[in-house]
C-alpha cells in the first residue's frame, strides 16, 4: 500500500493487506509474523483480525492463537464463479472475430457425446455459414468435436470414441478412432483445432479453447467459413484472432493459467 490515495479507506486496505498475506503464506501465522509480513502495527492488525473473525472471512485458533483464512471466502469464491456467464463473456469477444473476418463464430460445450452450440455471432455479409443456438453436432468431424476430444483427459477421451459412430458426412472425416486419435498431438501442440471439409464440402473451421477456473477446457469457440484452404491466409488470420477471443473469454471465466501452446498440459 502505498501513501494516502484519493478514495481508498485506510482500515479497509489494510485488512486487505491482512488477507493477502495469510493468502501467499499458505499456512497459520501469529499476529506477530502478520505484523513483521505486513508493516501494521500489532494494535492495528488485532483490531483488523477481530473484526474480520466477526464475518468468518479470517479464523483463529484455540490451540495456539494463529490466523488463517476462513471459510466465508470459499463461500464468497463460489458466488463469485456461479457469476462467471459463458454467453456473457463470450458476446463481445465473438462478435469482433465474427466482423474482422467476416464469418460465422460460435462457442460450443460438450454434452452427451456430442457438440452443443450454445452461442453464435453472424457476420453480416452475404455470403457466411449460418449456425443455429442449440445445434448439436458430432464430435469426430468439427473442429469443435475433436479440440474438445483433445482436451479431455485420455481415458475419458477413449470412452466416448469408443461410442462415436464416425458417420461419414464427407470422405475427408475420421473414419476410426485410430485416425482421431493421431490428430490429438498435432491439436494441441499448435493449440487449436481444424476442419477441412470434414462435416460439409466446402466447409472449413478452426476451434480454440476456452479454459474455465479450474483450467480445464469447458468450451470451444470457433470461427467457421468458406476459406479457399487450410493454409490460405485468411483462415490463418482468423485463427489468430480467435485464439486472442478464446484467451480473452477464458480470462473473463476466472482462467490465469498460461493461455496458448504452454497450456496443454491441462489436457491430462
Amino acid at each position: 500500500m502505498t501513501g494516502r490515495e484519493p478514495g481508498k479507506v485506510q482500515s479497509v486496505c489494510k485488512a486487505m493487506e491482512l488477507l493477502s498475506c495469510l493468502g501467499h503464506a499458505r499456512e497459520p501465522l501469529s499476529l506477530g509474523e502478520l505484523s513483521a509480513r505486513t508493516g501494521i502495527p500489532k494494535a492495528t492488525a488485532h483490531g483488523l483480525l477481530a473484526s474480520m473473525r466477526l464475518y468468518a472471512v479470517v479464523e483463529q485458533s484455540a490451540e495456539d492463537g494463529k490466523y488463517r483464512l476462513g471459510i466465508r471466502l470459499f463461500e464468497y469464491g463460489c458466488l463469485v464463479s456461479r457469476g462467471w456467464n459463458i454467453l456473457e463473456a463470450a458476446a463481445e469477444p465473438m462478435n469482433r472475430v465474427a466482423r474482422e473476418t467476416g464469418e460465422t463464430v460460435s462457442v460450443s460445450a460438450l454434452d452427451r457425446g456430442e457438440v452443443l452450440v450454445l452461442d453464435c455471432a453472424d457476420a453480416h455479409s452475404d455470403l457466411r455459414v449460418v449456425s443455429e443456438k442449440g445445434a448439436r453436432l458430432p464430435l469426430h468431424c468439427t473442429s469443435q468435436g475433436k479440440l474438445l476430444l483433445a482436451y479431455l483427459p485420455e481415458s475419458r477421451r477413449k470412452s466416448l470414441l469408443r461410442s462415436c459412430d464416425f458417420a461419414a458426412y464427407t470422405p475427408h472425416g475420421h473414419t476410426n478412432a485410430v485416425s482421431l486419435e493421431a490428430e490429438v498431438p498435432k491439436i494441441l501442440a499448435r493449440g487449436y483445432a481444424i476442419e477441412d471439409g470434414e462435416y460439409r464440402i466446402g466447409l472449413r473451421s478452426v476451434s480454440a479453447p476456452v479454459f474455465d477456473v479450474s483450467g480445464q477446457v469447458a468450451y470451444a469457440v470457433c470461427v467457421v467459413g468458406m476459406f479457399r484452404r487450410i493454409n490460405s491466409p485468411e483462415l490463418e488470420r482468423a485463427a489468430e484472432l480467435l485464439l486472442e477471443a478464446a484467451e480473452q473469454i477464458s480470462f473473463a471465466l476466472g482462467y490465469r493459467g498460461v493461455y496458448g501452446k504452454d497450456s496443454r498440459h491441462a489436457a491430462n
